[in-house]
């Protein structure tokens, strides 16, 4: 049985990345850990020395327990799926500390979350929450944007650069996820000299099947430019990106302003740590 963590903020965003992930998953047996991570500094040592112990606990423990409870029997009624169970878990830790400790303690095998994506004229393409994840979380990451309504991914994109090793484990942890046989894939290799592809289509013909999988390789055109114009191209609905030591954005978005890549936040994202 797989173990799957939902963060929340009891927010909209979060919600809609709850529900999109019971609904890609309602064919598996997995156990679901609601997580709420309560801010510190929500409270000074003002509001500690003024507020009684009662309403002290009601706002720090009761409260968010009350709601997680809520929501954990408001989408086992929603759902109704024997497949699913759901625990909950609230923490005061800093944000990534307390999501690591909780991926430790309970075997987690993919972290779920919302996003609120680009915000206009902010040059924001990921909260700092989700980035924080991205960059401080080595576990596999599933990032829904606010508003994406769930569809059946049916084109699955995955863009690798030249340092990406594309493995059997690796295929595996994105067929967990989408249908290995339904789902199409465009696998773009993107490297800065013609390089032999023999390799990776060994492995795709081996693990896919060869009528449902595209392969391009794209020679001395930046990832960013090339998965943008992909995207604009393409109906695109799931995306796969594997991280390595070296910046996930650095990698993607080196000498390019981040608003251009408002479609990199449009759809959800999958993310695998090298």
């Amino acid at each position: 049985m797989q173990n799957i963590l939902l963060l929340t903020d009891f927010s909209e965003s979060s919600k809609n990345a709850i529900n999109y992930t019971l609904q890609l998953l309602q064919s598996k047996t997995i156990q679901f850990h609601l997580v709420y991570v309560h801010k510190a500094s929500a409270f000074t040592s003002a509001d500690l020395m003024t507020t009684g112990n009662a309403n002290l606990y009601a706002s720090i423990v009761k409260s968010p327990k009350e709601d997680l409870e809520d929501l954990a029997a408001a989408l086992h009624l929603k759902y109704k799926n024997d497949r699913h169970t759901f625990l909950t878990h609230i923490d005061y830790d800093v944000f990534t500390d307390a999501v690591n400790q909780i991926i430790t303690q309970n075997a987690i095998d993919l972290v779920v979350m919302g996003t609120n994506g680009v915000t206009g004229a902010d040059e924001v393409v990921f909260g700092s929450h989700t980035l924080h994840v991205i960059r401080n979380v080595s576990c596999p990451t599933l990032i829904i944007p606010k508003h994406f309504k769930f569809s059946k991914p049916e084109t699955v994109l995955i863009p690798l650069d030249e340092k990406d090793v594309l493995n059997k484990k690796r295929l595996q942890q994105v067929t967990n996820l989408v249908d290995k046989h339904t789902s199409k894939y465009d696998i773009l290799r993107i490297t800065e000299t013609a390089t032999s592809d023999q390799e990776d289509l060994k492995l795709l013909n081996k693990l896919l099947q060869s009528n449902n999988f595209i392969y391009h390789q794209v020679v001395s055109v930046p990832m960013h430019h090339v998965v943008d114009t992909y995207l604009q191209t393409n109906p695109i609905d799931f995306e796969v990106f594997i991280i390595q030591k070296t910046s996930f954005l650095e990698r993607l978005f080196k000498g390019s302003p981040i608003t251009k890549h408002s479609k990199i936040a449009s759809v959800p994202l999958f993310v695998l740590h090298d």
